[in-house]
């Protein structure tokens, strides 16, 4: 760093901790206030300066005309708080030096981030250095993911630093000590600590106090070590360890406890506020651990162990009762001195309390935490920090008092699970279900409310279809009942679906227009944040499909980029994600393959970049049909379409599973291979006849017909398939799938020498139409009736 400022280059440094409580994006925050780039934030346009608030809130105070930040209302509003934090790190114009210790317990936020940084200006001159022990490092820990990308994209060079060998040794240690050390005592210390530079180090400063042979030879001095030392430290090194701290003064000794139990840097005002020592006497005593080589100066500020082994090492000194007593001194003056700003320190406060044993002051502060992780994006941070409540919560007497926290606290969980896992992750069945029990018991009406529309949107993905009929009419029992009230619009949402998927689309389409009809802004915003979602552009979206299937192709189309329309204005990349999800299905339905493809290929890059999995995975499955029908002889195609379809399932969803299946059915009667064709048919027919979802069935009976013509079947079986595809149709009133059905049908029967009767059936139907006369469909049709 020294070298890199000497170079004219802006340096910033920071680390993380394994103490608990770190806020997300600590180390990022660390490098803003630097001095190096502090003052240049200035630079930036507020409406990137709001952003960076978000982990600077100094920055009102210092500018009070600055807007404050939107309410988080959905995750993909975390890009462009990424991209604002990008620019403030960027921000100088000369060569950026940015350093980061210990790695091995950086917060996935940060990491993710420092992804997208190194990412966002090729031409950046920019160097970011990290330090990590991949001893310490968990075999799914995010740095592994994140070294992963970096050295698939070539932005990564490491350095695996080994032991010091014993030329090596020898010249470190006469650094420490001041003078050359004969051959004997050099191999002796190389032999005892493996050439690890704390080792030396440490073993050296201990013979400066004492005799090397007594402390090499003492016995612990409390029996053997702690079991967490004693996994990462030789007993002899650990004795060495002890033997330092047991050097200092009664009062120092007793700081360094206070110190240890604090798990992180810390200041002054801090160990004075814990320690109820004066001034004079906290700033001897801090200058007696200087000198000692105990604690070093971090930042302006604040104070830190010269080595993590160090902290280890006097935390595990201390007794248990001592240890939960100083937890709870320290979580008590963390309040006291941090009483303006509880939320920077609110996962501190609770992990401390929670050492103190004193759970049900840890968990409001846990909550708090959680909600401070979701205001800057760290929804995984979040997630931790709430089920680590609901695991402290099971340590409280069981009462009414305990269920109504873990209501609240599930309730808090399943818009997370929501967005970071998808619709119908386990997780998320699991936290509702469990909340709809605690509402039988200690809930609200409005909680019983959220939680069955949650369960609701579970069961759609699922293809729990007929759920969501039991589940909506509690709903709108609950509303009427008991809370006196008309259900709100989006009450319905999942109900219209249901009912378009379970063949009833004209009633499903119905409710979706009233949905429309009825949209209340208010509303909009409060289902925005418990679900994650917005209803008025998801009516529009599904509602799309509806009038698709019932033979209005261009009202269709209207709605489905009024959807997009809605979202791009709100700027909710989430909900725009959502909403192309379903005009990329729209256009395949509409058989336009090229705009289909595109869409979809937009959708899957914007699924993956706002993190929105279970759109990820239905893009997935169209892009990945569109390739396979491109090159349908290409068996590394049609095994990733198989792929798609198989992590569809595997995220547990379901819904449109019939309709995904068809499309490989289709692929497969392309490359000539009809018996497999036919085995997905039936497949997707069982899959419907097992979740009822019936809005596919015409066209997977008429799809069979043509497989069937394809395998030279009798052509009564491929005539009765295309007349059941006809017949369903005309029950579920599905005027474009009744189209294709009886094109099929028309095209057998010009085979057969019936074209009148393939006139007059095609003929009939084609004049119903109003519009969507360009579309694939509506061409060919006009073109059959052209030969008949």
């Amino acid at each position: 760093l020294l070298w890199a400022s000497q170079q004219g280059a802006v340096t910033a440094k920071t680390r993380s901790y394994a103490a608990e409580g770190q806020l997300s994006l600590a180390p990022v925050t660390d490098w803003l206030r630097s001095a190096g780039l502090r003052a240049q934030l200035r630079q930036l346009d507020a409406v990137w300066l709001t952003e960076v608030a978000r982990i600077l809130p100094e920055l009102f105070a210092e500018q009070p005309g600055l807007p404050h930040y939107e309410s988080v209302t959905e995750y993909g509003q975390r890009q462009r708080f990424f991209e604002a934090l990008a620019r403030a790190i960027l921000v100088t114009s000369q060569p950026l030096l940015l350093l980061i210790d210990d790695l091995q317990w950086c917060d996935q936020e940060t990491l993710e981030w420092l992804h997208f940084l190194l990412r966002f200006d090729p031409t950046a001159r920019l160097l970011v250095v990290g330090c990590a022990r991949e001893e310490e490092l968990p075999p799914h820990h995010p740095l592994r993911t994140f070294l992963l990308h970096l050295r698939n994209s070539m932005r990564v060079t490491e350095i695996t630093l080994q032991p010091l060998d014993a030329a090596e040794t020898a010249k470190l240690a006469s650094q420490v000590a001041k003078r050359e050390l004969d051959t004997g005592s050099v191999m002796h210390l190389y032999h005892e600590t493996g050439g690890y530079p704390l080792f030396v180090v440490e073993m050296v400063r201990a013979d400066l106090g004492r005799a090397p042979a007594s402390l090499l030879e003492a016995d612990h001095p409390h029996g053997q070590p702690p079991l967490d030392d004693a996994r990462t430290l030789p007993p002899r090194v650990h004795a060495v360890l002890v033997g330092r701290l047991l050097q200092l003064s009664p009062s120092s000794y007793e700081l360094v406890e206070l110190a240890a139990i604090i798990g992180r840097e810390f200041t002054l005002d801090l160990l004075i506020a814990v320690s109820n020592a004066d001034v004079d006497s906290a700033v001897r005593v801090l200058d007696e651990l200087w000198h000692k080589r105990i604690v070093r100066e971090h930042g302006a500020n604040s104070y830190d162990f010269t080595h993590d082994k160090l902290r280890e090492v006097a935390y595990g000194e201390i007794s248990a009762p001592q240890r939960r007593m100083l937890h709870r001194r320290v979580a008590q003056a963390l309040e006291a001195l941090h009483a303006e700003d509880l939320d920077s320190v609110s996962g501190q406060i609770a992990s401390h309390y929670e050492r103190a044993g004193m759970i049900e002051q840890a968990l409001p502060y846990y909550q708090r935490a959680a909600a401070v992780a979701q205001c800057v994006y760290a929804n995984e941070d979040a997630i931790s920090l709430l089920s680590r409540s609901l695991k402290s919560l099971e340590l409280l007497p069981a009462g009414a008092k305990r269920d109504k926290q873990e209501l609240s606290l599930q309730l808090a969980l399943a818009p997370l699970y929501r967005v970071t896992k998808g619709w119908a992750t386990p997780e998320l069945e699991r936290v509702l279900d469990r909340a709809l029990a605690l509402c039988d018991t200690v809930g609200d009406e409005a909680q019983r409310a959220q939680t069955l529309y949650g369960l609701q949107s579970v069961y759609v993905v699922q293809d729990k279809l007929e759920r969501v009929q039991m589940v909506s009419d509690e709903l709108h029992t609950l509303y009427q009942r008991s809370l006196g009230t008309v259900p709100p619009p989006f009450a319905g949402m999942m109900l219209a679906g249901a009912r378009l998927h379970l063949g009833r689309i004209t009633e499903g389409n119905a409710q979706f227009a009233e949905i429309i009809a009825a949209h209340d802004p208010d509303q909009i915003l409060y289902f925005q944040e418990s679900q994650g979602s917005n209803y008025a552009a998801l009516a529009r979206a599904w509602q799309a499909h509806a009038l698709w299937c019932l033979g209005y192709p261009q009202q269709a189309l209207n709605r489905g980029l009024d959807a997009v329309k809605l979202v791009q204005d709100l700027d909710q990349p989430f909900n725009q994600a959502l909403v192309s999800a379903y005009l990329a299905l729209l256009q395949q339905l509409r058989a336009d393959e090229a705009v289909a493809r595109e869409h979809a290929e937009q959708v899957h890059a914007l699924a993956s970049k706002y993190q929105a999995p279970y759109y990820h995975a239905w893009a997935g499955i169209l892009v990945s049909y569109a390739l396979a029908l491109e090159q349908p002889n290409n068996e590394e195609r049609i095994e990733r379409l198989r792929g798609s379809i198989a992590e569809f399932k595997a995220s547990g969803a379901r819904l449109r599973l019939p309709y995904y299946l068809s499309l490989l059915a289709q692929v497969y009667g392309k490359a000539g291979r009809v018996e497999e064709g036919l085995a997905c048919i039936d497949e997707a027919l069982a899959e419907a006849r097992t979740y009822n979802e019936r809005w596919w069935d015409a066209e997977l009976h008429r799809l069979r017909g043509e497989l069937l013509l394809m395998h030279g079947a009798d052509a009564s079986d491929v005539e009765a398939a295309f007349l059941r595809a006809i017949s369903i149709a005309r029950s579920q009133q599905a005027k474009s799938l009744e189209l294709r059905a009886t094109m099929s049908l028309a095209r057998l029967w010009i085979a057969q020498n019936r074209s009148d009767d393939a006139r007059r059936q095609l003929s009939d139907l084609y004049t119903w139409f109003t519009e969507g006369f360009e579309t694939p469909d509506l061409q060919a049709a006009r073109l059959l009736l052209a030969q008949l």
